[in-house]
């Protein structure tokens, strides 16, 4: 009796144990951390190959690029720990400059990335809002402290911020601080220093700038052929 109690208890326990490799097995897409050049890592800080884009809120091919190849990017490479991904802001213009701004406003890094993929996906909803000729010229006159907060007012980015996590209360203190804008302009500075970046998405693989890269088809051959 006493063995087949033990024999009962052992098919038990192993129908509900984890296996040394998938409890060793991480999904790193989970770890998201600042980085001290101003982006946020995605993955394994120690994966062998090592992935940078710049990219704009207002970019195009950069939502292109979030929609097509973020999903493979991430469940192919970022998941197994084999790369990882620093996303840095390149702002194109004033209205980059306010969502970057609101962007980091988050509470936490991972909430940084998560609100900037929200932006990618609401991208042609944003812009159909973007400021006219004189719109723009009104702008052009008002006050720098005040131009991020009237310009999120005009184009409701302000309640769209709201509708997807911030505060009203915390979304006003950022928009108003200037600090925060020149975080977003020293990072694009750098990266046209460091890397001679010019457009966006831009890539830097394990250091190096890739050229005629803005496509997940032109990415992934050199993320394979880096891999060791």
């Amino acid at each position: 009796m006493i063995g087949k109690v033990r024999a009962f208890v052992a098919l038990v326990a192993a129908a509900f144990s984890v296996s040394p490799l998938q409890a060793a097995t991480p999904d790193w897409n989970r770890r998201v951390a600042a980085t001290p050049e101003g982006g946020w890592l995605i993955g394994n800080p120690a994966a062998p190959v090592k992935l940078i884009e710049y990219a704009s809120y207002t970019c195009p091919h950069c939502a292109h690029f979030m929609a097509e190849g973020m999903p493979a990017l991430r469940s192919r490479y970022i998941a197994t720990g084999k790369v990882s991904l620093e996303f840095r802001q390149f702002a194109l213009n004033p209205i980059d400059l306010t969502e970057g701004m609101l962007v980091r406003c988050t509470a936490t890094p991972a909430a940084a990335v998560a609100l900037g993929e929200k932006m990618f996906a609401d991208q042609d909803r944003i812009l159909d809002r973007a400021p006219d000729q004189s719109q723009a010229e009104a702008l052009n006159k008002t006050p720098e402290a005040q131009l991020h907060t009237v310009l999120a007012r005009d184009m409701g980015l302000d309640s769209w911020a709201t509708a997807n996590g911030l505060r009203p209360a915390r979304v006003k203190t950022c928009l108003a601080d200037l600090q925060l804008r020149d975080r977003i302009v020293a990072i694009r500075s750098q990266a046209v220093k460091t890397y001679q970046i010019q457009g966006t998405p831009s890539f830097v693989l394990n250091g190096k700038r890739l050229d005629k890269t803005v496509t997940w088809q032109a990415l992934e051959p050199q993320l394979q052929a880096a891999l060791p």
